[in-house]
């Protein structure tokens, strides 16, 4: 790769050219430097690199949220049945594990398998929301690609982190001050947003600090790249590697996408940011490696997004990222949101998907394109609204105890509601789908279902009724074993060999959340 040949190149320049530049950075740390977009510094790094230490925030007491006392909680299976969403098609495996399969597949080859005869390493690019910011989707892909002797790195990181619901592959991190704009909800079209569809403004002494080290903690990564707008009147930001000496940089300049890589005589384990100067925005770093990775697979995934964040971003600027990293497959994984919004506008949907995929084409014009449709949903039932009222089976007291008296059979439970209620987030993301094939193919873009890889409409009740579990409680998400069934069903149908047993029998890698990680399973959005 082009920039990391450059970087060797630097390594092996004369000792005396580095020795030179070093003592500038050691008896000028805090000299603010102006930079151009690409332009290597070399830092001085500590001898003793210990692990990343967090500082103690001060507590701030929230007041606690209104208590609900109508508790939202998933229909009975009982009424489920009776209402035929279980009895039919829809609903069948609500009787079978979690391990059992359904005619539930989907053609839809995108493009060869890593470790296939290419050329080069298979590069994937994954943009969505919650289902993909919990990070067990990503996961399982990678255990999928290690199966086959191939260890999948990320390389992109997007500054998504301090998000509820969002599991980034580092092994941990410390931040504060920082606030996140999000691209979907922008106002302006053409704005300059970040690799992962956001950027951190900072404070003043606002910091982002990671530990770059491997799941067995080795420094394996030989140099960072950090993006940044670039802007007249922009403040500056320190940066120390390895808790060596900080060197101060301003992010002044011309109007545009900025970068700066970070390198050093060694691998990189700690990389310390601090803010200055304001203004500063942060826009995701990239990190490159000592050994070039098999397979590579970024995942940028912000709960509640929506498929309208390519509509607004600056396709141009956007493309900046990706100028000498193409991917071979971008797969768009986007519906649960949108179909949200109430009413469901299926026209307003089908005009935003199409300025987006032409966004998309421009950032990715000759890359595969996997537009990934959401899962079934289901509905939560207010406990007010459920009724008891006594069986009217003539048959009540048909049973009989071990004693041979008769029982009467248990009250049972109505609902205010009907099975076209209950289907109607189903029936919403089914639309979802046919509009994304229809609007897809245009892009040269194919579909593939995560509904009709459960089972279709009503599926979510039954893979809630699973054993173990696919569906989280709240009908909308899944858990950890859902998303490594999807993912494996997603596999299978691209054509990728799987060799793996049931989900959970490899360790997952570069799963290790940073400070205040939230859980894998995100809460609604």
């Amino acid at each position: 790769m082009l920039r990391y040949s450059l970087i060797e190149n630097a390594r092996a320049a004369t000792a005396s050219s580095i020795s030179l530049l070093l003592m500038l950075i050691v008896w000028l740390p805090l000299t603010s430097l102006a930079i151009e977009p690409g332009r290597h510094f070399v830092f001085q790094q500590s001898s003793i690199i210990g692990d990343l230490q967090c500082p103690v925030k001060n507590k701030t007491n929230l007041t606690p949220p209104p208590t609900n006392k109508d508790i939202l909680e998933p229909p009975d299976a009982e009424e489920l049945d009776e209402l035929g969403i279980l009895t039919t098609r829809l609903g069948t495996a609500a009787k079978q594990t979690s391990t059992s399969t359904s005619d539930t597949t989907q053609s839809a080859p995108v493009v060869t398998r890593p470790g296939s005869a290419r050329s080069q390493a298979m590069r994937v690019g994954i943009w969505g929301d919650s289902h993909l910011a919990a990070g067990s989707f990503s996961y399982e892909l990678k255990r999928i690609f290690l199966a086959q002797g191939l260890k999948t790195r990320t390389q992109f990181i997007p500054f998504t982190m301090g998000r509820a619901g969002v599991n980034l592959p580092l092994r941990r991190h410390c931040m504060d001050k920082w606030k996140s704009d999000l691209a979907y909800v922008a106002r302006n079209t053409g704005i300059p947003t970040g690799v992962g569809l956001n950027v951190l403004q900072g404070e003043t002494e606002a910091y982002l600090w990671f530990d770059l080290r491997n799941e067995s903690g080795e420094a394996d990564v030989s140099s960072v790249e950090l993006f940044f707008h670039q802007a007249p009147g922009n403040g500056s930001i320190s940066i120390s590697v390895d808790d060596g000496p900080e060197n101060k940089i301003s992010l002044d300049g011309a109007v545009g996408f900025g970068s700066l890589t970070i390198v050093a005589n060694n691998p990189l384990s700690l990389l310390k940011i601090r803010v200055t100067e304001m203004p500063v925005q942060l826009n995701g770093m990239f990190l490159n490696y000592r050994h070039a990775p098999a397979a590579t697979l970024d995942s940028f995934g912000i709960p509640g997004a929506t498929v309208r964040a390519w509509q607004q971003l600056d396709p141009v600027y956007f493309s900046e990222y990706f100028k000498d990293r193409k991917y071979d497959l971008v797969m768009l994984e986007y519906g649960t949101n949108e179909g949200n919004a109430a009413p469901f506008d299926a026209a307003g949907y089908a005009k935003t998907l199409e300025q987006s995929l032409k966004n998309l084409r421009q950032v990715f014009p000759k890359s595969e394109c996997l537009l990934i449709a959401p899962g079934d949903r289901g509905v939560l039932i207010p406990r007010s609204r459920k009724a008891k009222k006594s069986s009217k089976n003539k048959n009540a007291y048909a049973k009989k105890d071990k004693a041979g008296q008769k029982v009467k059979a248990r009250d049972r439970v109505t609902y205010e509601y009907s099975a076209v209620d209950l289907l109607r987030f189903s029936a919403i993301h089914e639309k979802i789908s046919t509009i994304q094939k229809d609007v897809g193919a245009r892009y040269a873009c194919k579909v593939w279902s995560m509904q009709t890889a459960m089972g279709g409409q009503g599926s979510s009740y039954a893979w809630l009724l699973a054993n173990p579990a696919l569906m989280s409680k709240d009908l909308t998400h899944f858990t950890i074993k859902g998303y490594q069934r999807l993912a494996q069903e997603l596999a299978s149908s691209l054509g990728w060999k799987n060799d793996l047993g049931s989900p959970g029998s490899v360790p997952p890698v570069e799963q290790t959340g940073g400070e205040g990680a939230p859980t894998q399973e995100p809460q609604p959005k």
